[in-house]
Order: C-alpha cells, then structure tokens, then sequence
C-alpha cells in the first residue's frame, strides 16, 4: 500500500511539473511577439496597422542602406517575412470572424495583405534594379572658357552632349554671363535646340567670331542680340539622319520644318527662311553679312 502510494505521489508530482512547464511554455510563447503574430493572437486591428503594413514600410526604409552586396539576402528575406504577414494576418483575420462573426473585417483583411504584397514586390523590383543599375560616373563635367570681366563664355567645337552639359554647367557656375561666342562646324541639332532654349530664358546675347555652320545657327539665332566678326561665316544646309535611326522614329522633313518656324519666330524674313535649307547635306549655303543684316538674322 505504502508503495502505491508513493507511485502515485510521484505521478502526480510529474503531471504537476508538466502542467506546469507547459503554462510557462505558453507564457514564453505569448510574450514573443512573432510567435503571437504567426498563431493569430493579436487584435486584428494590430495586425493589420503593425504586423502587415506598418513593418512592410519600415522594411521599405530599411532596404535604403542596404548593401548591393547584401540585396539578394535581402529580397529572399523579404518574401519570406511577406510569408509569415499573410499567415498571420490570416489567423488572426478568422479568428476575428469567430469571435465578432462580422466578414467585414475579413475582406479589408484580404485587401490589405493584396495591397502589402504589391508593395512587397515592388521594393523587391527596385532592390534588383539598383542591383544592376550601371555605377555613377565619377567624370567631372568640364567647364567652358569665360570671359568673367566681360561675360563672355565660348562654346567651340562639334555640338554633342557631352558639350551640353559643359554648357549647361558653366551657366549654372557664372549667372553674369551675358553673351554666347560660338565656334563650330555644326553637331546634333536636339543639342543645338537644347543650348537655344538656355540663351533664350537668359535673354543672352549671341555672337560668331570665326564660323558657325549647320546645327549650330539655331543656336546662334536664339541670341538675343545677334553679331558677327566681319570674316565670320554662318552656313546652312539640310540635315542627315544618323547612321542607325529609323526615318519612321526622326522625320528629317519634319525637323527641318521645326527650324523653319523657329527661325521665323526669331523675326527672319519668309524669303531668307525658304532658303535656309535649299542646300544639300554635303553642300553649305553661307549668305554673305548684307543678306544676313537684311534678312534679320544679324543685329543692326
């Protein structure tokens, strides 16, 4: 009998030690908020507002400072979290049906974690492409030459990008600037247009102290006030699709026509304007100073 007893002790000792260290497993468990999250424990309100919404935009923010050598860690772990929001926040979405019977809260449940999702991939969309965007250029954009006492800046050379942005750049460096000499053979006439609508919003004057031939005369007639040396030149003739470019992309037509009217805004004559571009690509027309004075294009 004493020996039953003692048995008996001892296996209600031993329920009694398990009941007991499973009220504190559950404890452990309840206290750990990722736990609470997955089982569906929290409020749903809660969940929605910090366990689905709130953390997928601090992990937006977060993802800012991430590495490049750490984003491919980076999006897998962030699917993965995206994972653990749904399950929890569907958990914690029927057991607000059980509780208050109301779907209304399910389906904004169900809205929210769509919307979650298509946050999520898109911060994994920009992670990948940041990944393999092509490294910043550490090229120093170069300024060109100014005359800071009178305001001169020269713009000499073929008239690309790369020389836009000198020209831009050394605008933005010296506001004094005034006037606009130029020097070149000619260039990409979207360039030419792009440094015209500079010189006009400064109201600069223009001036060719050598020569100044194709897509460089509508940058030249932009000027404010326009002046020439007396051994300057001011050519023109028609443009030529670049080698590569699709006629049905860039209508040379067309764009000779942009001009046409440019120059007729800049107070041309309609006569001198229809002869602008009579002369072939491999030919120049270069009026002589009394046409370009009658014509407008030069300043009186």
């Amino acid at each position: 009998m004493q020996s039953r007893d003692v048995q008996f002790q001892g296996t209600a000792v031993l329920a009694i030690h398990r009941t007991h260290r499973s009220f504190r497993t559950r404890r452990i468990r309840a206290r750990n908020p990722l736990i609470a999250h997955w089982r569906g424990s929290h409020s749903l309100v809660f969940t929605l507002l910090v366990g689905l919404v709130g953390l997928r935009l601090l992990l937006g923010m977060v993802q800012t400072v991430v590495p490049p050598t750490m984003l491919d860690f980076w999006v897998v772990s962030s699917i993965a979290v995206l994972l653990w929001q749904v399950v929890g926040t569907m958990r914690a979405a029927d057991r607000f049906v059980r509780v208050t019977g109301s779907v209304s809260g399910l389906c904004f449940a169900y809205f929210m974690m769509l919307v979650t999702a298509v946050l999520t991939f898109t911060q994994t969309a920009d992670a990948l492409s940041s990944k393999h965007a092509p490294p910043a250029s550490n090229v120093l954009i170069r300024t060109l030459p100014v005359l800071s006492r009178d305001g001169i800046m020269r713009v000499d050379g073929n008239l690309d990008w790369e020389l836009y942005g000198a020209f831009e750049h050394t605008l933005k460096r010296y506001p004094n600037i005034q006037s606009i000499r130029l020097g070149s053979a000619g260039g990409y006439v979207f360039v030419a247009r792009a440094m015209a609508e500079k010189i006009l919003e400064r109201n600069l004057d223009t001036h060719i102290a050598t020569h100044c031939y194709s897509a460089c005369a509508v940058a030249f007639l932009a000027g404010d006030r326009r002046t020439m040396a007396d051994t300057a030149e001011l050519g023109f003739h028609q443009y030529k699709l670049e080698s590569g470019r699709q006629p049905e992309v860039i209508n040379v037509a067309d764009e000779l026509e942009k001009d046409r009217q440019f120059f007729s805004r800049r107070g041309l004559s309609d006569e001198f304007v229809q002869q602008v571009f009579t002369a072939a690509h491999s030919d120049l027309w270069i009026p002589d100073s009394d046409m370009l004075r009658k014509s407008g294009a030069i300043s009186n």
